[in-house]
C-alpha cells in the first residue's frame, strides 16, 4: 500500500511546473513574443545577430610620429565614432612631457593628455606603456595627435601607438 507521503515530492512538482507555465503563458509574454520581428540571414545579405559592437569585430591600431613642431593627424571614417582606449609610445626628446590627443566629441574639441610618467634625464628616452584612455572621437572629423613640450626648439623623435575600435553611428 502506497502513502500519502511518497506522492508529495511529485505533487510538489507538479505544482511547480503548472506556476512556471502560467507565468510563461500569460498576457504580458505573449504580447510580448508576438511583437517579436524575424530576421533572415542570407549568404548575401547577412544581418549581425550577436555582439554587433563587439570591440573585436571592429578595432583599429596606427602608429603616428608627431614632433614638438607639427602634429599628426588622420581622419575618423565616415559613419563611425572612434573610440581610442590606449597609448602607447617613447619620447627621446629633452623636454617633451606629454602626448595630447585633440578629438571632436559631440561636436566640440577638447585634448587629452597623456604625460610620460618618468622624469627625463638627458640622453635616455621615456616610454609610455599602454596607457588606458578614453576618448571618442566623432564620425568624419580629424584627430590630432602632438607633442606637449616646454621648449618648442626640442627635437624629440616621437613615436605614438593609439589602439581602439570603432562603433557604428547608426
Amino acid at each position: 500500500m502506497n502513502h500519502p507521503a511518497s506522492y508529495r515530492p511529485l505533487l510538489l512538482g507538479a505544482l511547480g511546473a503548472s506556476l512556471v507555465l502560467g507565468l510563461a503563458l500569460s498576457r504580458d509574454v505573449r504580447g510580448a513574443a508576438a511583437a517579436l520581428v524575424q530576421v533572415t540571414n542570407t549568404a548575401l545579405s547577412p544581418v549581425i545577430t550577436k555582439a554587433a559592437d563587439n570591440p573585436a569585430r571592429s578595432a583599429f591600431a596606427m602608429r603616428l610620429f608627431p614632433s614638438v613642431r607639427a602634429a599628426s593627424t588622420f581622419t575618423v571614417p565616415a559613419g563611425k565614432y572612434m573610440v581610442i582606449t590606449s597609448v602607447t609610445g617613447f619620447n627621446n626628446g629633452t623636454s617633451a612631457y606629454a602626448i595630447a590627443i585633440d578629438a571632436s566629441t559631440g561636436g566640440s574639441y577638447g585634448e587629452q593628455q597623456v604625460p610620460f610618467a618618468l622624469e627625463k634625464r638627458p640622453g635616455s628616452w621615456t616610454y609610455l606603456q599602454a596607457v588606458p584612455v578614453h576618448r571618442v572621437a566623432d564620425p568624419g572629423t580629424v584627430v590630432y595627435v602632438s607633442v606637449e613640450d616646454s621648449d618648442f626648439n626640442d627635437s624629440a623623435g616621437i613615436n605614438v601607438d593609439i589602439t581602439g575600435y570603432y562603433v557604428d553611428a547608426s
